[in-house]
């Protein structure tokens, strides 16, 4: 089951990255490119109001994070921690720093590993959901007009896929429901999803901003459910940071908007870019702040994998 999972998400990352590689060699125009550039360069006041809205949508997420686990930690603990996650999760081919996070929890706030392990799982969970509602809410008010067997499909799909899923990992799915059970007992559990929820939609700015930017029409609704859908298939991610899996996911979103793949493409790589600097910067920020050693993070990371090979 494990080789036959890895084969599934590599070959559907490297059909996805073939494609991107693909049209950068027989339709890219490079002009057309530096033009987009020049036009998001003369709008610094509408990049940096998108920038803030993208990076309020973490605050967002930290204070998902307190509330859960009902003011157990410091704010600033879970910020940390998602900057480490975030810049981790641009530097490595997998989801490598969500256990970064966890650590943060247990060293810094002395909580349990099973509860800091078990909070970012939660809220992990969180974001998969929030980001399922934003994409089946854009399938059903945009397609659902041109054909009503599209949703239905869909949506007998995600049952069937959510069985299989049950079925295979019984034990460790009734585990964590357990958990989530325990963690969801009072009404912190409903404002933390409210707030993760509103994060994603605060998220999808940045690519606003820079459609705003490109003069490319797209709509705030259309911004987020294109954000959400691209997020989405970071599921396949085999390079660091997504890199050839973002672009062409993003630009066949745009497309359904009646943006060229050619500008959809251009308009992912920048978007793409500009969460790669804010990553990097937002990494550098909590390394400053709050060190953890380069042997201590290769640990982490390793430990990370070794879990996922385990679980798989």
């Amino acid at each position: 089951m494990k080789n036959f999972y890895k084969l599934i998400k590599y070959a559907v990352g490297m059909g996805i990255a073939c494609t991107f590689i693909w049209f950068i060699a027989t339709g890219w125009d490079g002009g057309q490119f530096f033009i987009l550039i020049n036009r998001v360069v003369e709008h610094p006041l509408i990049i940096l109001t998108g920038t803030a809205l993208y990076g309020m949508s973490f605050y967002l997420k930290g204070f998902a994070m307190k509330i859960l686990l009902r003011h157990s930690i410091r704010l600033s603990s879970a910020m940390y921690g998602l900057w480490y996650s975030l810049a981790s999760n641009h530097l490595l081919p997998f989801k490598g720093g969500d256990i970064v996070r966890s650590y943060i929890f247990f060293e810094r706030e002395n909580l349990s590993k099973s509860v800091s392990v078990q909070s970012v799982i939660i809220v992990r969970l969180m974001d998969i959901f929030s980001l399922f509602i934003l994409v089946s809410l854009g399938m059903t008010f945009n397609f659902l007009i041109v054909s009503p067997l599209i949703p239905a499909v869909a949506g007998a799909a995600g049952i069937l896929a959510v069985v299989l899923v049950f079925l295979w990992k019984r034990e460790f799915i009734i585990q964590q429901w357990k958990v989530l059970v325990s963690l969801s007992k009072g009404i912190e559990f409903f404002y933390s999803f409210v707030l993760v929820f509103i994060s994603w939609v605060l998220e999808a700015a940045l690519l606003l901003a820079v459609c705003i930017a490109a003069a490319a029409d797209l709509s705030v609704w259309e911004a987020i459910w294109v954000n959400s859908l691209t997020i989405l298939g970071q599921v396949f991610q085999i390079t660091p940071g997504g890199v050839a899996n973002y672009e062409p996911i993003m630009a066949f979103g745009l497309s359904r908007f009646s943006i060229p793949w050619n500008e959809g493409l251009q308009l992912a790589i920048v978007t793409h870019l500009m969460k790669f600097l804010f990553s990097y910067a937002a990494g550098i920020y909590a390394l400053i702040r709050y060190p953890i050693t380069f042997k201590k993070l290769t640990a982490l990371v390793k430990e990370r994998r070794d879990f996922n090979e385990k679980r798989i």
